[in-house]
């Protein structure tokens, strides 16, 4: 459940994202907020990163983590995943997020440096300990499944809370899925559910679904077609095929009443 492949591509793609998002930042900044800042946006826009490796060999952090990405792609430069690493370190080891996502990414995956889970965790935790949701989330599972750290479920679950408390969808279906599966040796359903619902509150299918299965189910309290017709219905509005045959099927044994109230939900229903 929790060594979850799926999830990590989604780290990758959020990575990506988010590093692209701070090398475009460092592309556009203006004004005097370094000297020669403005002179290595404007060289490195026209394709010369002299500017930018001088800045980082003078020890700015972001310099140093989007040289680090040139030389990771070979943009501007020629393609060094060796020099890029250290880059990545020396900018991580001031405190930049970015940087501490890049080396766990790295040591995670192997390829720029030998595969090291233990040191991919490191990396993690620190930028976790920024209070990085993606980090607490993907860290939050290397404790509960114990890569790269020691196995620790209460440690695990901390993390994990950290980052359902920050409004991560996945992060409180699965927190919320603990707590009712009791992974810490002591159920909690109703403050598990309540965990859920804010995940499906949000349009995350998989709480959708664990929710119009037991609503459908009645596994605590008594079955509850019209909560279980909404849920499906929304999971199957966001693409889930399942979903859509299991709605289908309850709208064939329901009351005109039930479905009425069912569909009225659904039409009212917004993300929150």
């Amino acid at each position: 459940m929790y060594h979850n492949f799926a999830r990590f591509g989604r780290f990758m793609v959020s990575f990506a994202m988010r590093f692209l998002g701070m090398l475009l930042i460092f592309l556009t900044i203006a004004g005097p907020v370094q000297a020669g800042l403005d002179d290595a946006r404007r060289a490195l826009m026209a394709g010369d990163a002299v500017p930018l490796t001088r800045l980082a060999e003078a020890g700015d952090p972001e310099a140093q983590i989007a040289l680090a990405e040139l030389l990771y792609v070979g943009r501007g430069v020629d393609k060094d995943e060796t020099a890029a690493v250290g880059w990545a370190r020396r900018s991580g080891e001031q405190g930049n997020l970015a940087a501490q996502m890049m080396l766990a990414l790295f040591y995670r995956e192997g390829g720029a440096v030998e595969q090291d889970y233990a040191e991919s965790a490191r990396w993690l935790e620190l930028a976790a300990a920024q209070g990085d949701a993606e980090a607490q989330f993907d860290l939050a599972t290397r404790y509960l499944s114990g890569i790269g750290v020691e196995k620790n479920i209460p440690t695990g679950l901390r993390w994990m809370q950290k980052a359902a408390e920050q409004g991560d969808p996945q992060a409180q279906m699965q927190f919320g899925a603990a707590l009712v599966n009791g992974l810490d040796g002591t159920p909690r359903t109703e403050e598990g559910l309540a965990w859920v619902t804010r995940a499906a509150n949000q349009g995350y299918v998989e709480a959708l679904m664990a929710l119009g299965s037991l609503a459908l189910q009645g596994t605590f309290g008594a079955a509850d077609p019209v909560m279980a017709y909404q849920w499906f219905r929304l999971a199957a509005n966001r693409g889930e095929d399942q979903a859509a045959m299991i709605y289908r099927e309850l709208e064939k044994r329901m009351a005109p009443e039930e479905l009425a109230k069912a569909r009225r939900q659904v039409e009212t229903w917004t993300p929150r």
